[in-house]
């Protein structure tokens, strides 16, 4: 009699977790799904506490350290400590530019911007960019350092026009629950056109929260359901979404 073969459920990579930023009881947390995960600080404060926390998760995890474009008018307090942290860091960021809630000034924001980009340039680290209503900027000033290191644009959710001009500069699109939401609809027309190589998932826990969950705080767990509807979109299986995700995330680690 032959031994049934135990179907294994595919895995993934959060590249955008921040556990250190929760009170979670990690005991609580299903961690089963996942490959390994990515810990992006906000500030020195945060990153510090990615760097400690990513040896204490029961999966592999790396780390980052940046200056969130909310406190960009922070930079000149925080740029030896976050300097120092970056040297040390697998990863540089989250950084960017947020016009939507404009908690520092646009110019603060482009400076900060600017010196996460040179310490990526100088150190050819990955850099992880948010990026909400200033496309337009985030592209002219990415586009000045194109191809010298890999750049994940978190949480992607621009349409055509913008999906099209940012994967001529080879970026990584990392995908978040935002894609399953009913307003996402251009979104979910853009994502299908993103090479496959190109394509990340995240939960940016504990925010975003995909549509099942929305109104809760997010889980990496729940990085399932975005991975779900990221699929059917694409028409593969989930099967090979996860290779083909988890592989794109080892390229851009260097692994």
């Amino acid at each position: 009699m032959k031994e049934t073969a135990i179907k294994q459920e595919p895995k993934w990579v959060d590249t955008h977790c921040h556990l250190q930023l929760t009170d979670y009881d990690l005991a609580d947390l299903s961690f089963e799904f996942l490959e390994y995960l990515i810990l992006p600080g906000v500030d020195v404060d945060s990153s510090k506490k990615a760097k400690e926390l990513s040896s204490n998760l029961p999966v592999p995890a790396y780390w980052a350290a940046g200056l969130h474009p909310h406190d960009a008018k922070n930079l000149i307090r925080q740029k030896e400590g976050l300097s120092k942290l970056i040297n040390e860091a697998d990863l540089i960021g989250e950084t960017g530019l947020d016009y939507y809630r404009d908690h520092s000034t646009r110019e603060e924001q482009r400076e900060n911007l600017i010196f996460h980009l040179e310490m990526a340039r100088k150190l050819l680290k990955p850099v992880i960019i948010h990026c909400r209503d200033s496309f337009k900027d985030t592209y002219e000033i990415i586009a000045k350092y194109s191809g010298e290191f890999p750049v994940i644009l978190h949480s992607w959710t621009g349409g055509n026009k913008w999906t099209k001009k940012f994967i001529e500069l080879g970026v990584y699109f990392s995908l978040s629950g935002i894609l399953t939401y009913e307003t996402a609809k251009d979104l979910n027309l853009s994502v299908k056109k993103i090479p496959l190589d190109r394509l990340l998932l995240e939960t940016d826990t504990p925010y975003l929260a995909p549509g099942i969950h929305k109104g809760k705080n997010n889980k990496p767990e729940y990085i399932v359901e975005t991975a779900k509807h990221l699929a059917q979109l694409r028409e593969i299986t989930l099967q090979e979404l996860s290779d083909i995700t988890i592989k794109n995330t080892n390229t851009m680690l260097g692994k």
